[in-house]
């Protein structure tokens, strides 16, 4: 019993043969449909145990972080809430990938990287802990820093760079272009040991800060729809200051109420808009919003069920976020359920565009779907990213974009 107990709670490395076939498959047909190369310089010879953070651009990062390290197995750390659907949950789980509950306390999930690094796995890490609506940084998660000096393994970096202008959050389509996959070690085990807390968050913020629209300006991503999907983070008219106004169509985006007309050309650049770029109009709009108007809906409710799969139908209720909290009153499951969640507990509102936000009640999941406008999910997680001060990247804090550089093939 004792063997059996210790065998279950081994983490393993992924399946060879579903890892090999994968990578086999997609590896060339990434090359030629996105464009993507990869100098993984940095990670030959690279061996367990050791860490590889990687900043969050994209909805394909494991995919292309899992390129860059080829043909080494790694354990990704990864949302726990992908492990609830069928198909993908049992694939995942021969992945042997790590489920985490995000912004939430997850003491399980630190004990399952221990044990991986005992093991001697390379742990891949997403250290913002959700994927940016915009293609722009977001703050690394509280405890990050602690965990990466308490573990002391050498630590790398991999970088996308174009993946989110490839596989935009909001996009309705995948465009073609190019995806520049770069590596880079960032701390050995000695020099993490006699770093201070403070000196490698420090680090860590500077190396995993990007812009995709700074990283790649110039590239053309070809789409037969570029704004196609773009109102479901855009909902605010920077010329009449209309909320939920906008739509778009054939590459415009347009006011319905003051008749503002702007196109978006393939290599992202915005036209006849107050703002060149999505991320300008996306960021003025966040910084537009006034913390002093709370932000309430009425929403429909998808939690995890006592079968362990999500539920679409699993409650409904009224949401409202607001300086101090978020709460939440009406039924979950049949049952009723009201409860108040601090703003200051609140690390972010991970966002579906155009669907749901995510909010974890004692460390259940719950999928918040706004019932009178989806699109206004994303108003919820600029609201608290605004209170919490999220701003920007400035690249690394003074460094300026670099035009992009082929990387050389591996």
């Amino acid at each position: 019993m004792a063997h059996k107990a210790k065998k279950k709670q081994k983490i393993g490395r992924p399946n060879p043969f579903l890892y090999l076939l994968a990578l086999l498959i997609l590896r060339p047909y990434y090359r030629l449909r996105y464009g993507v190369r990869v100098d993984n310089t940095a990670v030959r010879g690279l061996h367990g145990p050791a860490i590889v953070l990687a900043p969050h651009i994209s909805n394909k990062d494991h995919f292309l972080v899992g390129m860059a390290l080829w043909p080494r197995r790694v354990t990704f750390v990864l949302s726990q809430h992908f492990l609830t659907f069928p198909v993908l949950g049992w694939f995942l789980r021969r992945m042997h990938v790590i489920g985490k509950r995000m912004f939430s306390a997850d003491t399980r999930t630190i004990m399952q990287i221990l044990r991986a690094k005992a093991e001697g796995n390379i742990i891949v890490l997403f250290p913002e802990g959700r994927l940016s609506a915009c293609g722009h940084s977001l703050p690394l998660a509280d405890g990050t820093a602690t965990l990466i000096q308490k573990l002391g393994l050498p630590v790398y970096t991999v970088t996308g760079n174009g993946a989110y202008l490839t596989f935009p959050k909001w996009g309705k389509y995948r465009r073609r272009g190019k995806i520049l996959i770069s590596t880079s070690q960032l701390f050995t085990a000695e020099a993490l040991a006699a770093m201070t807390l403070a000196e490698v968050d420090e680090k860590m913020r500077t190396a995993l800060a990007h812009d995709d629209e700074a990283a790649m300006a110039g590239v053309r991503y070809r789409v037969k729809d570029t704004t196609a999907g773009l109102d479901g983070i855009l909902r605010r008219c920077p010329s009449c200051g209309a909320y939920g106004t906008l739509v778009t169509k054939r590459s415009h985006i347009r006011c319905t109420a003051c008749g503002l007309d702007a196109t978006l050309d393939e290599t992202y650049r915005l036209h006849g808009a107050p703002f060149p770029t999505v991320n300008a109009w996306f960021d003025w709009q966040q910084a537009s919003i006034d913390l002093d108007k709370p932000l309430t809906a009425e929403v429909t409710v998808e939690a995890v069920n006592r079968h362990g799969r999500l539920d679409r139908r699993a409650g409904r209720g009224t949401v409202t976020l607001d300086r101090g909290a978020l709460t939440f009153s009406g039924t979950v499951f049949g049952e009723a359920r009201d409860f108040s969640i601090s703003t200051a507990e609140l690390g972010g509102l991970p966002v579906t565009v155009a669907k749901h936000f995510d909010v974890y009640d004692n460390n259940r999941l719950l999928r918040l779907y706004p019932v009178e406008e989806p699109r206004n999910a994303i108003l919820f997680t600029c609201y608290l990213d605004k209170l919490h001060g999220v701003t920007p990247p400035a690249l690394g804090e003074g460094k300026e974009a670099t035009p992009h550089v082929e990387p050389k093939s591996n």
